[in-house]
């Protein structure tokens, strides 16, 4: 846990989403509340949106944090300002109004279910 989800117009010019990623697992990693491990995150490119009544010449870049409950509000408020601050590191300079979001949201611990599977590697023996 957690889980960061994040979802971009496609037309942010130079906007790097991996970049993007990798500042924001550092940022929560930085945060103290969550292990390296633990942090999942994915960015997804939106080819098909709208922002407001406009063609074109605007975008957004929104980021989800699923996080498990019991955090304080203050802490989710934080990992919030973390995010959106490391992700703000990451944006270009641009020709076109572009929002950056950030939510925290918490799952439902009842029915969130999660399991670690590693694969042995088992060594070759030769005959």
């Amino acid at each position: 846990m957690p889980h960061l989800i994040l979802h971009h117009t496609a037309n942010i010019d130079g906007f790097d989403p991996r970049a993007a990623l990798a500042a924001a697992n550092r940022a929560l990693v930085d945060s103290g509340h969550f292990e390296d491990v633990a942090i999942k995150s994915r960015a997804l490119a939106l080819d098909q949106y709208r922002v407001g009544s406009a063609d074109n010449g605007h975008g957004f870049v929104h980021a989800t944090l699923k996080v498990m409950p019991g955090r304080p509000e203050d802490v989710r408020a934080a990992l919030a300002r973390d995010v959106h601050d490391a992700l703000a590191s990451c944006l270009p300079a641009l020709d076109l109004h572009c929002q950056l979001c950030v939510e925290v949201v918490e799952l439902q611990a009842a029915t969130y279910i999660k399991s670690t599977h590693t694969r042995s590697v088992v060594p070759e023996t030769h005959a």
